[in-house]
């Protein structure tokens, strides 16, 4: 029997408390064959090192977790339902560490991944401030600020396709229970891991929007609570 969930979107990119997660433990996930989907897109920039976080991992996990999410766009920029999609399943990101995820466009999906101008985000990201422009996660929300989705940060030293995909896969991995490193970069010139806090604290390490090794070994025990509520 698999662990249905459902992720819901809100990300929180920038330094605000609301990332450690202190929901209640969740129930263990049940077997099932770990089907992963690929996406064909791929973004090419030569400030931005994706190779080191493509390097498979296996997975400790007895089984596979459902994640079950909808997708809302409440602004005007047309694409960012297949840059969702295909950023989830890709074999570089979470479904590494034995997740799976699953679209539902309707009410039966607990989790949502919201794009929203900055007073939507602000709003959904409560008791959280984000001040207007960053994104968060929200217990099931995964806020996305669109502003950022359309320019990035001047701090972000990749391309902006390369941007939305870390957006997306940071503010994913806090609703998979990940939090920031305690280090943003431990060591210059190689990639941030993608729970850092690139779109502003980079500090010398190279953009990065897939899960590295270690941080794909960290989700795969599924020890952590799914979409955790505000925390200080």
């Amino acid at each position: 029997m698999v662990v249905a969930l459902v992720v819901a979107a809100v990300s929180v990119v920038a330094s605000v408390a609301g990332c450690q997660s202190s929901g209640p433990p969740r129930t263990g996930p049940t077997t099932t064959g770990s089907t992963t989907a690929s996406s064909s897109s791929s973004t090419s920039s030569s400030t931005t090192a994706t190779s080191s976080a493509s390097s498979s991992t296996a997975t400790t996990a007895p089984g596979t977790v459902d994640i079950v999410y909808r997708v809302e766009r409440h602004t005007p920029d047309a694409g960012f339902e297949e840059v969702v999609d295909a950023t989830l399943h890709d074999q570089r990101g979470w479904t590494r560490a034995g997740f799976r995820f699953v679209r539902a466009d309707d009410e039966s999906a607990p989790y949502r991944i919201v794009l929203g101008e900055a007073a939507e985000v602000q709003e959904l990201c409560r008791p959280y401030d984000v001040f207007g422009k960053y994104s968060c996660q929200n217990g099931p929300v995964v806020a996305l600020n669109a502003p950022r989705w359309r320019q990035a940060t001047p701090e972000w030293t990749g391309d902006l396709a390369t941007y939305r995909q870390m957006l997306v896969n940071h503010e994913v991995g806090h609703l998979l229970g990940m939090h920031h490193p305690k280090m943003q970069c431990p060591r210059a010139g190689r990639p941030a891991e993608v729970m850092a806090q690139q779109s502003t604290e980079l500090r010398g390490c190279l953009p990065n929007p897939w899960p590295l090794p270690d941080e794909v070994a960290r989700a795969a025990r599924h020890d952590q609570p799914l979409a955790p509520p505000f925390s200080r």
